[in-house]
């Protein structure tokens, strides 16, 4: 993968897919500009992934196409790389889990773990890498101030819902 791809690239692209979004020609007579890349990698993306789960379910037994969406996945970059796109992924899943207006416990709780793995797959990369001990201990110390609000958030839930009277009453089990 020499050099990332143009907004016209990516737009020819996401037509030839079938989910190029509507340009008003008025705004951008000459196509898509250089302001629409990111805009238009988000739809690509999100794409990617919608297809990925449709082919390479791993809730299915056996996960069919797991095995060769990772192996195709792994052919186009470099383990670094590989290490730094899955930190990515999980920073932009923590964000993903909060997005709404009003994010419930849970979705805290799931966005702080996906920051807590994000820091140790950045540790890891890091050391890897050769790189000093302050930088490898920063990620160790932003993993662990994730985990440590992930697990405050989990037990002060849990310790809510222990108190809260059920649903329904009781019954017994036979």
């Amino acid at each position: 993968m020499r050099r990332p791809a143009s907004a016209r690239t990516l737009y020819s692209a996401l037509a030839d897919l079938g989910v190029a979004p509507k340009l008003d020609a008025r705004q951008r007579p000459d196509g898509p500009k250089r302001t629409d890349t990111a805009m238009l990698l988000g739809i690509l993306l999100a794409k990617t992934e919608l297809d990925a789960a449709r082919r390479a379910d791993p809730a299915q037994e056996p996960p069919r196409g797991l095995t060769q969406l990772l192996a195709g996945y792994c052919s186009a970059i470099a383990d670094e790389t590989r290490l730094r796109l899955l930190s990515l992924r999980l920073v932009r899943s923590a964000i993903e889990a909060t997005l709404d207006d009003d994010p419930s416990p849970l979705s805290c709780a799931a966005g702080d773990c996906a920051l807590a793995a994000a820091g140790l797959i950045d540790a890891d990369r890091l050391t890897r890498t050769g790189a000093g001990p302050a930088a490898v201990n920063a990620c160790l110390d932003t993993a662990a101030q994730s985990l440590t609000a992930a697990t405050t958030g989990i037990n002060a839930l849990t310790a809510t819902r222990r108190h809260q009277a059920p649903p329904h009453p009781p019954y017994p089990c036979p």
